[in-house]
């Protein structure tokens, strides 16, 4: 082969070296000039480990409505170590999450190195809005939130969900383990704006939570809220109220309380007084709803014969103290003791019944006792051990005072006279079994029976209980307030009506309670009864309960069903 001419060898050598100097320039510009590019371009795609939400249980009512569900939500987080050199789109990312900028600058602090949560379960439509930004290092993740149909009419009962997807108050509360589920992990390649381009490994499932239905029917519940607030509203009273029990195996079919306010909009709620389930969690001194049970006591002890007269013209002065009535009469028996709710009649009666009788029977039907609910903040009461009862206290406990119980014990004890004489351990949950222990003689059972469905009848103290095609038969109770000073406010009372219908067969049991009521007619057969009345006549038509007797012809009710769209349109708003 012959040698290229020294001429064309030159030219060959210096083309040779051009390549090579072009490439040594371009791993230069690769390795040191495009340092900075490539590195950005190196974060628009990274593995981060993010959480998945689990689906919580559903909460629902007797016949599968729905009290508590699951709808679509987002949830909004960030990368501060991204974000924190973009300071320049705080101002707008904030104003979109509706952040101030230090609320923001405090998000981004409190997370981790890489990861922060900046709003969690928010509609959809504001994941969307922040997608617009195009931030880098802010992600949007699917997720979903609870969302409660009946709104104010059921958030003390069942609760709320916080930003943690952790129950908070009620039923939401008390079995957050069941409905909460499990939530999961995965890694996932994201793009700058933090979207999902690929799932790389999924490192644990969501578990979803299980579901859990209530004895609660929603039409009850519905007339019960709204009685007891238009009570509540009407009278002043600080708060209220009500249970609607089945008085044969306990199912709680309505408990309600206000003030209330929408659980899907928090920021409607005032204060935690809002979510206070006062049917479990206050307890009061009740007054004369008290004095069947002290009757009892007497009754079964056979310390009073059930034909007993008793002289109530005069006040009953005990360590210098008086009790009276409102209204003197001359002679009573025991019907007329609780027609006209006598406090002098039955601390006379109670006087005569060994105290361990009277605390034996207030125990045996739920007083000063947990009933097993196993909702948050639920009290007990108090009952004083019967051993620290001088005079006074033995004679005041039998008329309502010195003693505190709840509202759900009230319901609860009503039950055991209206069903033969049994208590029956209150149920919430579905599927519970069945608990009843015999508290009373049957026949001291029938026997107040009869005797409260006269207190609905004319010149009774609970006649505005009364309801059309049916026996109703009850109890007011009228319990001034103590002040701290041994003494009372003047015209500030909790009211207080229980009772159940139909009087001869009774079905249901309810207990009305508003407490602090500041209204001079301020008394329970004014304030609670006509609140019975007209939850009752509802709950009887819901549970096909007959009517009886209507004068001298049968006639029936026909209450208007309400459907859960109209519980939910009504209670928008915060249930104002």
């Amino acid at each position: 082969m012959r040698p290229l001419p020294a001429g064309r060898a030159r030219w060959f050598i210096a083309i040779v070296l051009l390549g090579f100097a072009a490439i040594l320039g371009r791993d230069f510009a690769l390795q040191i000039q495009d340092d900075h590019r490539l590195r950005t371009e190196g974060r628009m795609r990274y593995l981060r480990t993010l959480p998945l939400s689990s689906q919580r249980g559903l909460i629902l009512g007797r016949n599968g409505e729905p009290l508590a569900v699951n709808v679509p939500a987002v949830t909004i987080w960030a990368d501060p170590r991204i974000l924190g050199t973009e300071r320049r789109h705080w101002q707008s990312l904030a104003r979109t999450l509706h952040l101030t900028l230090a609320e923001l600058a405090q998000r981004l602090r409190s997370g981790g190195a890489d990861f922060a949560y900046l709003r969690r379960q928010v509609a959809p439509r504001l994941g969307r809005a922040v997608r617009a930004l195009h931030l880098a290092g802010v992600g949007v993740s699917v997720s979903s939130r609870s969302y409660f149909p009946m709104g104010a009419i059921t958030a003390p009962l069942v609760g709320f969900v916080d930003e943690d997807h952790r129950g908070a108050g009620g039923v939401e509360m008390a079995f957050n383990g069941w409905l909460a589920g499990q939530s999961g992990r995965e890694q996932a390649l994201l793009d700058p704006r933090g979207q999902v381009l690929q799932v790389a490994r999924v490192e644990r499932l969501a578990r979803p939570g299980s579901p859990i239905r209530l004895s609660i029917s929603p039409q009850i519940q519905y007339w019960a809220y709204v009685a007891l607030r238009a009570a509540q509203k009407h009278f002043g009273a600080a708060n209220g109220s009500a249970v609607v029990m089945n008085v044969r195996n306990g199912q709680i079919l309505a408990m309600v309380s206000v003030p209330s306010c929408n659980p899907n909009n928090l920021a409607s709620c005032r204060s935690s007084a809002d979510f206070t389930d006062n049917a479990v969690h206050q307890a009061f001194e009740p007054g004369s709803v008290m004095k069947p049970f002290a009757i009892a006591a007497a009754l079964a002890s056979r310390s009073v014969p059930p034909t007993a007269r008793f002289n109530v013209s005069h006040p009953l002065w005990i360590g210098g103290y008086p009790i009276t009535d409102d209204v003197l009469h001359h002679v009573l028996n025991i019907e007329h003791i609780l027609k006209y709710s006598s406090c002098i009649g039955t601390a006379k009666i109670a006087l005569r019944t060994p105290r361990r009788d009277i605390y034996r029977m207030y125990r045996a039907v739920g007083f000063g006792r947990h009933l097993g609910l196993g909702l948050p903040g639920a009290t007990r009461g108090v009952l004083p051990p019967w051993q620290d009862w001088g005079k006074a206290r033995h004679a005041t406990i039998a008329i309502g005072y010195g003693v505190s119980v709840t509202t759900l014990q009230l319901a609860d004890a009503y039950a055991a006279i209206a069903n033969g004489g049994y208590h029956v351990r209150p149920e919430l949950i579905l599927g519970e079994p069945l608990k009843r222990k015999r508290v009373m003689p049957a026949w001291v059972a029938g026997d107040l029976r009869r005797w409260l469905r006269s207190v609905a009848e004319p010149n009774g103290t609970g006649i505005l209980a009364a309801i059309p095609g049916y026996q109703v038969a009850g109890k007011t109770g009228t319990a001034d307030i103590a002040n701290g000073k041994d003494g009372f406010f003047h015209h500030r009372t909790n009211a207080t009506f229980v009772g159940f219908a139909p009087g001869r067969d009774p079905r249901l049991v309810m207990a009305v309670t508003l407490r602090d009521s500041d209204k001079f007619w301020n008394f329970g057969g004014v304030e609670a009864a006509p609140v019975f009345r007209v939850t009752m006549e509802h709950a009887l038509e819901e549970m096909d309960v007959p009517p009886l007797w209507c004068g001298k012809r049968v006639c029936s009710l026909k209450a208007p069903r309400i459907t859960l769209a109209q519980a939910e349109i009504w209670s928008e708003g915060g249930g104002q």
